[in-house]
């Protein structure tokens, strides 16, 4: 094709695709009808008080969830309503992305449908879609801030440069690793000796400025609340420990097969180490420093502490363009249309997992099911429910933050007022720090526990009333009991200052 010719746009195509891929989902998900992670249910308890910060995280993904479930409800669904509808809008900014990227190139509508169905199709993406995460809206303003970089380049116009700074802030408030957008900048820098004046020009320190100024608040909050998100962040990534870690490093290495694919992590890893593929290509070249950069920080990270698999999510984002578009102009239509069979494998058996195991007669064990972290959570919800309403007046209460959320979800209606028991005053968790029972210690209480002293209890409250244990007969491994006791007045205990964190 000649390069002066405008070529026939993908845009339509890609639109169907992704509305297919979203419709899917909705289905699998009303289907599946999956009950909530832990941290799922720990943001939604977030979302009914919406504050700049929370003790792990930025606020973004609450605020999300607010949204969400005001317009599509408490169900499950309507909570990860959020991510079914973000990611699509993801994959559509990386579309128009590569395309305004790859403007005088002949494939560019090719590279701009294949890079956005990529993404879309990606495992990680299938699973955010599936869940609701902080994930979920950091790579939405990673993408913006990626095509922002693009424009602002190409035109030098303040507003792009502004609008860059704007998304960068509300990306920081999504996750803080939207930092690692430095990282990427400066490496693409290196890449670029004539961008290099940029380190002069006042633009981008202007757009520096709004992401600062749009993350002040959550700073504020956080210097409000003793830095808890800092050392939370600081206590996750375990820098303290000692150097070198290979295992966990080849752990990591392997997990990004699942998280980017398979055949787009293996293509990736080649173009990493043939950079002569790219080096020569402009483009090519701001697409691998904003994906390898960042991930290579997080490799190192792995080895030296530790990475969680997710953590690189955000440099897929260019990865995925940059493997389509080499891809495509190197004529490989038949890897990508493998990698995207292959996506859509994985997505299948993630959806479909316990329609596909009844279909084959195997009985799942809690071990085997995919879900077993997340089965039983519901039926746990009920009974608790059933117990607050023989007892009205007693407010829920329990000791473990998981359980927390999870129950603060599930035994709604009566789960309004819940606390935390924190004898120890640690401020190690979000309802320690909003639900403590130190601030409304008077009476009566139902504690729900699956480690608690009886002895402690007696020590701790006026009055102590073991109550009937629920069993829950889930899998043929797996039956779990949970303590019940009805408590009344509690006399906070006055923490040692080492237990203090």
């Amino acid at each position: 094709m000649n390069p002066g010719m405008n070529p026939a746009s993908r845009a339509p195509p890609l639109l169907a695709c992704l509305g297919l891929l979203m419709l899917w989902r909705l289905l699998a998900a009303w289907h599946g009808h999956i009950e909530l992670y832990a941290d799922e249910a720990q943001y939604w308890t977030w979302a009914l008080q919406p504050d700049w910060g929370y003790f792990s995280k930025p606020p973004m993904v609450a605020w999300g969830i607010w949204l969400s479930r005001a317009l599509f409800g408490d169900s499950e669904p309507g909570v990860r309503a959020l991510s079914t509808l973000l990611y699509p809008v993801t994959a559509w900014v990386l579309f128009l992305l590569v395309r305004r990227l790859f403007k005088t190139h002949p494939q560019r509508e090719d590279m701009a449908f294949w890079s956005a169905l990529t993404f879309a199709t990606l495992p990680l993406v299938s699973l955010g879609a599936w869940l609701v995460t902080t994930d979920t809206v950091l790579l939405l303003f990673w993408c913006l801030s990626l095509y922002f970089t693009v424009a602002a380049v190409e035109t030098g116009r303040w507003r792009d440069w502004l609008l860059l700074g704007g998304v960068l802030g509300l990306g920081l408030l999504s996750k803080y690793s939207m930092v690692f957008y430095g990282l990427g900048f400066l490496a693409w820098l290196l890449l670029e000796p004539r961008r290099r004046g940029l380190l002069r020009d006042p633009r981008p320190y202007a757009a520096a400025a709004i992401a600062f100024l749009l993350l002040l608040p959550n700073l504020l909050w956080n210097a409000q609340h003793h830095f808890v998100s800092v050392q939370h962040t600081a206590e996750i990534s375990q820098l303290d420990r000692g150097l070198f870690h290979p295992a966990a490093l080849f752990e990591f290495f392997l997990a990004q097969f699942a998280v980017f694919g398979p055949l787009t992590f293996a293509g990736l890893l080649l173009l990493a180490a043939r950079p002569r593929t790219w080096l020569g290509d402009e483009r090519l070249r701001l697409l691998a420093a904003f994906t390898l950069a960042p991930l290579a920080a997080f490799i190192a990270l792995s080895l030296l502490s530790r990475a969680f698999a997710n953590w690189a999510a955000f440099s897929y984002v260019g990865a995925a363009a940059l493997v389509a578009a080499v891809w495509v102009a190197q004529g490989r239509r038949r890897w990508l249309i493998a990698a995207l069979a292959l996506h859509l494998l994985m997505a299948a058996a993630m959806y479909h997992a316990h329609d596909i195991t009844r279909a084959l007669g195997i009985q799942l064990t809690r071990k085997t099911d995919p879900y077993g972290r997340v089965t039983g959570y519901r039926e746990l919800g009920q009974e608790v429910a059933q117990r607050l309403r023989a007892h009205p007046g007693a407010r829920l209460l329990d000791n473990d933050r998981k359980l927390h959320a999870l129950l603060r979800y599930y035994a709604r209606p009566g789960s309004e007022g819940m606390r935390y028991l924190n004898p120890q005053g640690r401020r190690d968790n979000h309802y320690a720090l909003s639900a403590d029972l130190r601030e409304s210690p008077n009476g009566e209480f139902l504690l729900i526990s699956q480690g608690v002293d009886a002895g402690q209890l007696a020590a701790w409250f006026t009055q102590v009333t073991p109550l009937a244990p629920i069993r829950l007969d889930l899998y043929p491994d797996y039956q779990p009991e949970y303590q019940v006791w009805l408590l009344r007045d509690y006399h906070p205990v006055a923490p040692s200052p080492a237990s203090l964190p």
